[in-house]
């Protein structure tokens, strides 16, 4: 079923993605500023539109009607397209490395900052669009409500997490990388706290392998519809926010791939105080290698 109002969201997803202002977005589609954010809010079906955008974003008008797989080409448009889902989910199932952002401490995110720019030294346009990739982050913290999230950590990513610090780049004086060594034992150990505690809505698992796949997270949607996103994008050490190709998509056969994955993973995890041990002797071990108090 075609939803007006998931187009108009699919919109200002890639609208944030093209780095275009809303002006040029709204000049090329030979509306207002004002008309556009009525779409993007409202949903549209005006045909010549929907044309239009189709074409200004180089997707096709099925993906565009939500009928076929979304392709979102940066980190801006997929994580506006995620807060969208996830503003109208009742459950969420994902695996990130090491964690998925929605679960990371209140520092987290200026410390990406910090990364990215590391990572991106000199090159304007990508750091335009990492920043544009934080804001919506920002946003999609925010604004998260509602919906119980399964998340998944493997304890492996959690280990090399520790070893190399939050940290853009390997090139770094060695006051810093233990400064972002110090960062990655503080993340890891609010990690251990949600683990012994977890808030009301929240499941957190500790694989003790990594799986061999990539990073996703199964949407269910109030609405009966589940939908599948598979992320190239890294919030962690060495992040990337520019460069890949994010997949959103409803296709049935997909979605119960992913939903499969998820089930068994989940059934191999370690939850609450067996899980926070793990992780609490993973930064034990961790200090004693690195001398660290």
């Amino acid at each position: 079923m075609i939803d007006p109002r998931q187009i108009g969201e699919r919109l200002r997803a890639w609208r944030l993605g093209s780095g275009l202002s809303p002006e040029e977005v709204a000049a090329r589609l030979g509306i207002s500023r004002a008309g556009l954010y009525k779409y993007e809010k409202e949903g549209i079906t005006r045909l010549d539109l929907l044309e239009a955008m189709a074409e200004m974003f180089g997707v096709s008008l099925a993906a565009l009607l939500g009928i076929e797989v979304e392709h979102f080409a940066t980190g801006a448009a997929f994580f506006e397209r995620m807060r969208q889902l996830e503003a109208e989910a009742e459950h969420v199932v994902a695996y990130f490395e090491p964690v998925s952002i929605l679960l990371t401490s209140s520092s987290y995110l200026a410390r990406l900052e910090v990364m990215l720019r590391e990572s991106l030294v000199g090159d304007t346009e990508a750091l335009a669009a990492a920043e544009t990739a934080l804001e919506v982050l920002k946003q999609r913290r925010e604004t998260r409500r509602g919906p119980v999230v399964s998340s998944m950590v493997a304890l492996p990513q959690l280990a090399q997490l520790l070893r190399t610090g939050l940290v853009g780049r390997d090139d770094m004086p060695e006051e810093v990388q233990a400064e972002r060594r110090r960062w990655a034992r503080e993340e890891v150990e609010s990690l251990a706290r949600l683990l012994e505690a977890p808030p009301i809505g929240v499941q957190v698992g500790v694989l003790e392998a990594a799986p061999p796949s990539g990073t996703f997270q199964v949407v269910h949607l109030r609405s009966g519809r589940n939908l599948a996103c598979i992320s190239p994008f890294r919030l962690a050490d060495h992040p990337n926010v520019t460069f890949g190709i994010a997949t959103v998509t409803a296709e049935p056969a997909t979605v119960s791939l992913y939903e499969r994955l998820a089930g068994q993973l989940w059934a191999r995890a370690l939850q609450g105080p067996s899980a926070a041990a793990l992780v609490r002797d993973l930064l034990l071990k961790s200090r004693v290698a690195t001398n660290t108090p």
